[in-house]
C-alpha cells in the first residue's frame, strides 16, 4: 500500500513527502475525507522513504522495518479533504546500533502544521528478517 504520491526532500537526517487526497483513495469516507488517524501512516512511509534513501546512498536495497509505536499523535482536522494536498516531513530524533530510531514527523497543508507526532521504528540489519 502506498499513500504518498512524491519525494519533495530528502537528506540524511530528515525527508518530506507530499500526497493528494483523492476520490479514489482506499480510506476515503465519502462526503467527509481520509480520516486524520490515517495520517499515522503517511508519517510511517515517509519514514520508511527516509530509510530507503540512505540504504540506498550506501548502495544496499531498501531495509526491513516494522512500525513499533506512536506517541502524541495530536492532529486539529478530522479529515483528510479530496482535493487538498499535504506535505509530511520525518526529522531523525535518535538512531542506536541496534536498528532502533525515532523520528519527529508533522503534516502540513500549506504554512499550517495539521498533526504531529513522534513516530518509533526498527531498522533490521542487512539480511535479517522477522520471525513469523
Amino acid at each position: 500500500m502506498l499513500l504518498l504520491d512524491r519525494i519533495i526532500s530528502l537528506k540524511p537526517e530528515s525527508a518530506v513527502c507530499e500526497w493528494l487526497v483523492r476520490e479514489s483513495d482506499e480510506f476515503l469516507v465519502p462526503g467527509s475525507g481520509v480520516p486524520s488517524y490515517i495520517g499515522i501512516e503517511h508519517m510511517a512511509q515517509c519514514v520508511a522513504v527516509h530509510g530507503g534513501a540512505c540504504e540506498h546512498a550506501l548502495g544496499f536495497p531498501p531495509p526491513r522495518g516494522m512500525l513499533l509505536g506512536t506517541r502524541h499523535y495530536q492532529c486539529e482536522i478530522p479529515y483528510f479533504l479530496v482535493g487538498n494536498s499535504y506535505q509530511v516531513e520525518c526529522k531523525m530524533l535518535i538512531s542506536n546500533p541496534d536498528g532502533m530510531c525515532a523520528f519527529d514527523c508533522r503534516i502540513s497543508s500549506g504554512s499550517q502544521v495539521v498533526a504531529k507526532a513522534r513516530i518509533s521504528i526498527l531498522q533490521l540489519s542487512r539480511g535479517d528478517t522477522f520471525n513469523e
